[in-house]
């Protein structure tokens, strides 16, 4: 029985074509509200209001946008976005020089900027944030760009330089995203689009939807008024298949006098489920006078994953007998290539896992605007919450014979002699239930001003402040309810046969590789109503309301900052930048609780924490521009930059997740009060070359120390006579990140007619990272980060027609690590890979245009190995997914 998270296709009535109103592809007059004029030369114009560009455009605007800012910063504007398939904002980040993306569930999900997680994100220059752990599972401070449909925005701008009055908390750099507003356009705008979506492994076909309305009228008294509303809701079918290779352990009854290394099992998934994702954003401005300016915005993000799982696991660790003549190595290695075990055991894992995130931010402001004085006042609320559903049932098997063959370009894996579609070779082991929620609020009230000096060395004089309080918990924390049927009373598959099926699915399709495709699963139809779904199977104890006092945390971090920038201009020679300081104290009080031991006279108790830490920082910054000439531009860059540890690495909580089939997998967590943050000193160096509005090409050399890098490190520890592997937080020593980037955009428009709409755009990073790693004991590259990555975009823009085809590509990547016993310290590398993406877009008029869109062309699969690679990890495949896109602007 197919699961309702995939089942069926979509129809869509016409009539939803004109119910809905959308992504406009049109361009913001300006980048943003947070934009100041010390990040611009003193000599450029401000461009007009204009109403409408096409993808060409949006390049253009980017390119002046990245000549114009005395920083080193790259953009990608709204058109440009929607130009190529992407559905969230990360998707749309892959493309630009220096950033570099994970992939889940087939979708961007995680960015580094430079090799470098820890970045500050603004939302129309405020902070913006998700609570929790995002759509990889890596905690952090910043917004999950996956949250965020890519309509939603008008431009991205990535600053990879510091400036004085940008917000700080980025070591990595400020990625911005802007949102649309009413007084981009001249009047009334409306614009309605619908996507519907295929992907080949779910079989199945979702809509989405997106649009926008922007007005504004005159007031009879003076003054004008403007409002904008945008909407997008997406849906998704998906599907990732993952095959594992358990970690390696070191066995010495294989070959006699020879120490093997033998993979510990085999791991099978196939993943399926929908994504939804909704965005909204609301604008009020208001100019009662030419000087002065009034708004109001609300923006609200809410992004769902719910997903299935049905999972076979064989666990060769378990049987210490084999076929004789099975055992064969890979040549010249002791690594174990081929063997065919005996009477391992089998689990099989059932269950919905799905995650919620929503977001909103409030705002309200004002910009007052004198002959030589700009005034800014804006106040901001942020609210932000996540939580995980975990839940299903586990069965436990015993095969006859498995045999496990690492030669193959996929491992192949089968069982033999035992009936794995027959719920009589199953009994339950247990009802999975956990659940974890994540919260954080943030409000902050930020003035600035700016004062035209007018001639002379210093053009400008920038100072403003800021403070904001943020608040963070999981309460009421990772409430973990499993019930395990002890062994020796587990009831039998066969007690509940409308409650197991055969797995529909065909496993690793594409591949000829022989895989454990048929097997009894559980049916999870009715696992998001808990209370009566245990009670199935005969569970009726109430779930609790709170985990144990030892696992749950609370933060609250305020922070009071002050800067002084001023741009400079020579008169001698063309150069001019910024130059500036930004002071800011951080008050940090953790709360949670800990662990108090026994003593002789007491027994092992738990007591409350409370700590309280404040430090400073003091960031200067320099930006400096050399027109060598026309075009032509030489630029440098120094500045202190500084990251808080994430809140969940603060905790003094410990939480531990035992694994109900197999204890040597049981895993914990603890944060550490302790740490400090992370510092870094970078330097950047650049030369730019603008041949025409269209045309350019740069090359950037930077360098960051890092100080304090937080790095996490797995040993083994006891609780309650069971070991658990956990992992802990802690400041390394200096860390350094150096490398170039190289970028290029060009349209042939030298070619005959019928061509000039040709272009191309082309970027390439390099990046050499080295930070001691606590579990390797030694130094290694930063993780998740590929020395190589490049960008290659064919373009063809003219008239009726556009096109578009990105191939994305980053190298090989350190992706974990960890100290297995009797094999030593191993890291995890994932291999090289390639992600191609291509649309087609046709205008049959200025009103209708239809677009075919295609993500994940190549049927990429996603490789990754311990340590070498005759020691196989993980493969991953994703649907292969095609789009008809019919956009309507009335």
């Amino acid at each position: 029985m197919k699961s309702p998270l995939v089942a069926g296709r979509c129809a869509v009535p016409l009539f939803a074509l004109t119910m809905s109103i959308a992504s406009a592809p049109f361009l913001p007059a300006q980048s943003s509200a947070s934009s100041t004029a010390s990040d611009t030369s003193s000599e450029i114009i401000e461009l007009e209001t204009y109403e409408v560009g096409g993808s060409r455009y949006a390049l253009q605007t980017a390119q002046e946008n990245k000549q114009n800012k005395l920083t080193i910063v790259d953009s990608i504007m709204a058109s440009d976005i929607n130009a190529l398939p992407d559905f969230n904002v990360t998707d749309a980040l892959q493309r630009i020089t220096g950033v570099q993306i994970l992939r889940d569930r087939g979708e961007g999900a995680g960015i580094t900027v430079r090799g470098l997680s820890q970045m500050e994100n603004t939302l129309n220059g405020r902070e913006i944030f998700t609570a929790g752990l995002g759509s990889t599972g890596a905690p952090s401070r910043t917004v999950d760009f996956a949250d965020i449909p890519a309509e939603m925005v008008a431009a991205i701008n990535v600053y990879k330089t510091a400036s004085a009055e940008h917000i700080e908390g980025g070591i990595g750099g400020l990625v911005e995203l802007v949102t649309r507003r009413p007084f981009d356009f001249k009047g009334l705008q409306a614009i309605g689009s619908i996507r519907l979506i295929d992907g080949d492994l779910a079989d199945s076909t979702k809509p989405q939807y997106s649009g926008l309305v922007s007005n504004r009228w005159k007031l009879k008294g003076g003054g004008e008024i403007g409002a904008l509303v945008n909407v997008i809701y997406q849906e998704r079918a998906w599907r990732e298949d993952q095959k594992g290779t358990g970690a390696p352990t070191a066995l010495t009854n294989l070959i006699p006098g020879e120490t093997v290394i033998a993979p510990r099992s085999t791991s099978e998934n196939t993943v399926f489920g929908r994504r939804e994702r909704t965005g909204i954003s609301t604008v009020l401005q208001w100019r009662p006078s030419d000087k002065l300016e009034l708004y109001g915005e609300y923006t609200y993000t809410k992004f769902d994953t719910l997903q299935d799982t049905n999972q076979i696991n064989v666990n060769a660790a378990s049987a210490n007998t084999f076929v004789p003549g099975s055992v064969v190595l890979t040549p010249g290695t002791n690594d174990l290539q081929r063997i065919t075990w005996t009477n391992p055991t089998i689990s099989v894992l059932s269950f919905a896992r799905d995650t919620h995130d929503w977001t909103k931010q409030f705002a309200a402001g004002a910009i007052w605007k004198g002959e030589k004085l700009t005034l800014k006042l804006d106040a901001s609320y942020t609210d932000s919450y996540n939580d995980l559903y975990f839940v299903g049932p586990f069965f436990a098997s015993t095969a006859g014979e498995f045999t496990h063959d690492l030669s193959t370009t996929v491992p192949s894996t089968s069982v033999t002699g035992t009936d794995l579609t027959d719920p009589a070779n199953f009994e339950y082991t247990g009802i999975a239930y956990r659940t974890r929620p994540y919260y954080g609020d943030l409000g902050a009230l930020a003035i600035d001003g700016t004062y035209d000096l007018g001639r002379g060395f210093f053009q400008s004089i920038s100072a403003g402040a800021r403070r904001a309080t943020r608040n963070a918990t999981n309460k009421p924390g990772l409430i973990f309810a499993d019930n395990n049927f002890p062994a020796g009373s587990r009831p039998p598959a066969t007690t509940y046969p409308d409650e197991v099926e055969v797995n529909p699915f065909g496993f690793f399709p594409y591949t000829n590789t022989p895989s454990i495709r048929t097997y009894m699963t559980g049916v999870i139809d009715e696992a998001r109503d808990p209370v009566p779904y245990r009670a199935k199977f005969g569970i009726t104890t109430p779930l609790p309301s709170e985990a144990g006092p030892l696992t749950l945390w609370e933060v609250k971090e305020t922070t009071t900052a002050a800067y002084l920038m001023s741009t400079f201009k020579t008169e001698t020679l063309p150069i001019d930048g910024n130059i500036g300081v930004r002071f800011v104290r951080t008050d940090e009080a953790v709360s949670g609780s800990r662990t108090v031991p026994a003593t002789d006279t007491t027994p092992q108790t738990t007591a409350p924490i409370n700590i309280d830490t404040h430090y400073n920082n003091v960031l200067p910054s320099l930006n400096a521009r050399y027109a060598l000439r026309t075009g032509l531009y030489l630029r440098g860059s120094a500045s202190k930059m500084v990251t808080r540890p994430n809140f969940n690495q603060l905790s003094p909580s410990l939480t531990l997740v035992p694994n109900p089939i197999n204890p040597e997998l049981n895993q914990g967590s603890a944060g550490n009060p302790d740490l400090g943050p992370i510092k870094s000193d970078s330097l950047d160096f650049a030369i730019e070359k603008y041949f025409n509005e269209s045309t350019s090409v740069y090359a950037t050399l930077f360098y960051k120390k890092v100080d304090g890098f937080i790095v996490s490190s797995s040993e083994t520890e006891t609780y309650d006579g069971l070991p658990y592997l956990i992992t802990r937080p802690r400041n390394a020593d200096p860390a350094t990140i150096k490398g170039f980037e190289v970028g290029y955009t060009q349209f042939f428009d030298f070619l005959p007619a019928r061509l000039k709409g040709l272009g191309m755009q082309a970027n390439y990073t390099y990046i050499d990272s080295e930070t001691p790693n606590a579990t390797l004991g030694m130094n290694t590259p930063l993780q998740n980060l590929s020395e190589n990555s490049f960008n290659l975009i064919g373009m063809y823009e003219t008239g009726k027609i556009s096109a578009r085809i990105a191939y994305n590509w980053r190298d090989e990547f350190l992706s974990g690590q960890q100290n297995i016993a009797n094999v030593g310290r191993l890291p995890f590398y994932t291999k090289a890979y390639g992600w191609l993406d291509a649309s087609f877009s046709y205008a049959f008029s200025e009103h209708v245009k239809v677009t075919l869109e295609g993500t994940n062309l190549l049927r990429t699969k996603r490789e990754s190995y311990y340590g070498v690679e005759t020691r196989p990890q993980n493969i991953f495949i994703n649907d292969r997914q095609i789009s008809l896109l019919l956009t309507l602007r009335l």
